[in-house]
């Protein structure tokens, strides 16, 4: 098993100009949290929507726009923090929106893919402007960790309001303009700064266009060769970090020879995982324990790798 990194890449030499641009390797699809799957559009929504929980460097979770307790096995009651970013519209976010957000992904006419992942949710309620109560079907303990919806205002979700296209959230970032599928604009709330959101699919144009001048940021999504020959070049900084992704092969258990623990175990002793790390990944993965990395709170540093 594999841990792969991230790299961030950037031209620093480049013209200053009102507007970042930002190089991605696909385009976002959907802007509507209770509908976004892909990752490009999950991650634009992380900037443009807040959510009632958020996580630290070890993946618990933390609180985003709120606090919580757990009041009985299947009772959470989570409390809205004083001074919070009104929504892009001006409007004070509050609890009212937290019960119309999840009460209209539970909705089965909604259609929304988190449904299944929120079915413990029994009910959603209201205790006032700034406390909402979730009582759950069965205990669970990791619960909050599953509340990353970004929270919309209920008002626009009864009249449904296109978020998928013209996303209103309460995030550091605000929506400006989607003219093309290949470029979104958004702006941060705090300085107006404009980041323009490129889609380049082909990698080695990404590579040039960062080169170019024609965008200024590169995240991902490139092979380690090519990273290695961005690192050489004048103007460009990169850097890096372990990531969370992994590769890993697998066996069907049920197959009469896959099956036998021995021949697993023969196969696993066959890989040379360092070479793979070093020449297919060019050095930028690490050797793995486990699915998680050991940076992970449920990770492990002791399990032979």
């Amino acid at each position: 098993m594999l841990c792969s990194g991230v790299a961030l890449l950037t031209a620093c030499d480049s013209p200053q100009e009102s507007t970042i641009r930002f190089g991605l390797a696909s385009a976002p699809i959907n802007l509507d949290p209770r509908f976004a799957t892909d990752a490009a559009s999950s991650r634009i929504n992380r900037l443009l929507y807040e959510r009632l929980v958020e996580f630290d460097d070890h993946s618990l979770p933390t609180p985003g726009i709120a606090t919580w307790q757990r009041l009985a096995g299947e009772h959470y009651r989570f409390q809205l923090r004083e001074s919070l970013a009104p929504f892009h519209n001006g409007r004070r976010v509050t609890a009212h929106d937290v019960v119309a957000t999840y009460a209209s992904i539970l909705e089965p006419a909604t259609a929304s893919p988190h449904r299944a992942s929120l079915a413990n949710i029994r009910r959603v309620v209201a205790v006032d402007a700034a406390t909402v109560d979730f009582f759950l079907r069965e205990p669970d303990l990791i619960f909050p960790g599953r509340l990353t919806i970004g929270i919309m205002p209920a008002d626009l979700i009864t009249s449904h309001h296109p978020f998928n296209q013209q996303p209103l959230g309460s995030g550091a970032f605000m929506f400006e303009s989607w003219p093309t599928a290949s470029q979104l604009t958004i702006k941060r709330r705090r300085d107006q700064q404009r980041i323009a959101l490129v889609t380049v699919k082909e990698p080695t144009v990404r590579a040039l266009k960062l080169l170019r001048g024609e965008v200024d940021l590169l995240q991902n999504d490139l092979p380690p060769e090519l990273i290695g020959y961005l690192q050489e070049q004048a103007g460009i900084v990169v850097q890096s970090r372990h990531g969370s992704s992994f590769a890993y092969l697998g066996f069907n258990l049920q197959d009469e020879w896959v099956g036998r623990h021995d021949v697993r175990s023969a196969i696993a002793h066959a890989i040379d995982r360092q070479a793979i790390i070093t020449y297919l990944w060019g050095g930028k993965a690490r050797l793995a324990n486990g699915l998680f990395p050991p940076d992970h709170w449920v990770g492990s540093t002791t399990i032979p790798q």
